[in-house]
């Protein structure tokens, strides 16, 4: 069962990790995208409870918490406020108790189901998008702006650069001078 619960941590690393900003370059989280990975997973009833309570005790002073940290001591409070919250009790469950360990299997199961999906889902391009963006059906300078294969060419497409060679514009054979000897 423990090769389990580790394989089970694992998948949910990979979701969280999938969820973290692009800029973070450490294996920690804020809180907006913790919030919006579990909102993805269909746990959106939590978002108070981690809002008000859960995150504050397990941030630190940049407001990150760490991935480890999460899935070692977030979830199980979020478990753990969940199952008194259902009972109507106060103060902080028993971490040990059966409900609790089964709410934070419960959370674990839904965050490692969506391990594996992308965060951001490619966008969808109508027939128009997909008619104004295609690089080959366009004329006059626009065209010039770009290679036969629609990638664009940057400031060479944009910008006409003057031949500073020293040649008169109709002259053919520049560069031969010396040659015929």
């Amino acid at each position: 069962m423990a090769a389990s619960g580790s394989a089970d941590d694992e998948a949910v690393k990979a979701t969280l990790r999938e969820y973290k900003e692009r800029t973070e370059k450490a294996d920690a989280m804020k809180l907006s995208p913790f919030l919006k990975c579990m909102e993805a997973c269909g746990l959106k009833q939590y978002k108070l409870t981690i809002e008000s309570s859960i995150w504050g005790l397990h941030a630190d002073s940049t407001k990150k918490c760490t991935i480890d940290q999460i899935v070692k001591k977030v979830i199980p409070d979020i478990a753990a406020d969940a199952v008194n919250r259902a009972k109507g009790a106060k103060g902080r469950a028993d971490l040990a108790d059966k409900e609790v360990v089964a709410k934070v299997a419960e959370i674990k199961a839904k965050l490692s189901a969506k391990a594996g999906q992308a965060a951001h889902k490619a966008i969808k391009t109508d027939k128009v998008t997909e008619r104004m963006t295609d690089a080959s059906k366009y004329t006059g300078s626009h065209k010039e702006r770009f290679n036969e294969d629609g990638t664009g060419k940057g400031k060479e497409g944009r910008v006409e650069k003057a031949d500073d060679s020293g040649y008169v514009g109709n002259y053919k054979n520049a560069g031969t001078y010396d040659s015929k000897k």
